[in-house]
């Protein structure tokens, strides 16, 4: 079964212990109610990914143009900085 962080930790959420856990379960495992969340963990995990696979997508893009602009189509005011677009 997937555990999410979030079903634990996420805002407004109280977590209570049903039973104690049995001898032969993980540490880290036990039965457990969650309720008062303000949004459902699921939720909170796609945003969560949405935003991670937006940073992922928009930085190196924004460091591409930006390189591109300094090199063709500005490349007099950026002679020095060619050395730090060696690469890309």
């Amino acid at each position: 079964m997937h555990r999410s962080w979030w079903m634990e930790n996420g805002p407004g959420c109280t977590v209570t212990s049903v039973t104690p856990a049995p001898d032969w379960a993980p540490e880290d495992h036990r039965y457990i109610t969650v309720s008062g969340c303000i949004l459902e963990y699921q939720y909170i995990e796609v945003a969560h990914s949405s935003l991670q696979i937006f940073f992922a997508v928009s930085i190196p893009l924004s460091l591409l143009s930006l390189s591109f602009y300094m090199r063709y189509l500005n490349p007099s005011k950026y002679k020095n900085c060619n050395a730090l677009f060696k690469y890309v």
